[in-house]
């Protein structure tokens, strides 16, 4: 279930906090650090938005929402056990290679650029890419903006990281310049990409393996459950074609998390009725609408359309988790 897109309606512009994990200039370590992203292109471009630069108007108008399961992954690669992961990376590779699939309005990509570029200027041979995709030539207007932004009105990017953005049809191949295989990445990551139907998954797999390098390559997905049932079966499916998935644990560990995103039940857990855990995680755990508690297993569509901005904030990072996947 989620609240009606018209009962949401968000600014132009969106704030995005960045994790603990990054120091704020001038040594003020308790002062937030944030970026901006917008959710559209300026009025001169907004043709070219509704019909693609070459007429191609792929995609189905999500891009342009920032998720709750978008923001809680920007903070949490940005977080201090996210850039200890990054730095792991940037240690043992020269350059680190990222890729983000289905990035919308680019917050998660655009919040482990920021990260990586924390944990790589201090060295003066590693460098770190990021490479944002999403469907269609709109969406990557969009994402292509966020970047500009990013590079022209946020503290500059050192100049170890690149982050830049293409057009990816799931289940397509992206080539790498240096050779004629498929381009490879150490990390992976992705929000909110399961909430389509079943018949997304076994490509969205399927780009998953083609683009994640196999001894060392890692996944990790922010799921906002909505279908249990039908949510399970790409975790089943990605585990019969080699790719294993399990909770991040350093992200379930963390205080700044464990309240926002408590549940630690496994995906074959979650929303499972034969699981007395997860039966149990949904009576107890409560939610406030209108004022008032309501157990997460009795909560109704009219229900999500009847809270306000912060319950609804609330009541949908609950039900986010992270998970962390590689080959088996």
């Amino acid at each position: 279930k989620t609240k009606s897109i018209e009962q949401s309606a968000r600014p132009n512009i969106t704030m995005i906090s960045l994790g603990d994990g990054i120091k704020p200039p001038g040594g003020f370590y308790s002062k937030q650090v944030y970026f901006t992203v917008v959710d559209s292109l300026p009025d001169d471009r907004s043709q070219k938005q509704k019909a693609g630069s070459n007429g191609c108007n792929e995609g189905d108008g999500t891009n342009s929402m920032v998720w709750p399961s978008g923001r809680i992954l920007a903070e949490a690669v940005s977080s201090s056990f996210g850039v200890t992961l990054l730095k792991r990376y940037i240690q043992r590779n020269t350059q680190v290679r990222c890729l983000e699939l289905g990035s919308g309005s680019g917050v998660c990509g655009i919040a482990l650029a920021k990260a990586l570029g924390y944990s790589c200027k201090s060295t003066s041979k590693n460098t770190a890419n990021v490479l944002l995709t999403d469907l269609g030539d709109p969406a990557v207007d969009l994402l292509k903006e966020n970047i500009r932004r990013i590079k022209h009105f946020s503290p500059v990017l050192p100049s170890c990281v690149e982050i830049s953005a293409q057009s990816l049809k799931w289940g397509d191949s992206l080539q790498s310049e240096r050779s004629q295989s498929d381009e490879k990445f150490h990390l992976i990551l992705g929000s909110d990409l399961l909430y389509n139907t079943r018949d997304s998954y076994d490509p969205l797999i399927r780009s998953i393996k083609d683009h994640l390098i196999p001894s060392e390559g890692v996944v990790l997905l922010a799921v906002r459950w909505r279908k249990p049932d039908l949510e399970r079966e790409f975790f089943r499916m990605a585990e019969s074609s080699g790719l294993k998935f399990e909770l991040w644990k350093e992200f379930t560990r963390s205080e700044h998390f464990e309240k926002r995103s408590p549940c630690q039940l496994s995906w074959k857990e979650y929303g499972n009725p034969e699981s007395d855990l997860s039966n149990r995680f949904f009576h107890e755990t409560m939610v406030s609408v209108r004022k008032t508690m309501k157990s997460l297993g009795s909560i109704t569509e009219e229900d999500m359309d009847g809270m306000d901005d912060e319950e609804y904030k609330v009541s949908e990072e609950i039900q986010v988790q992270i998970y962390v996947g590689g080959y088996d």
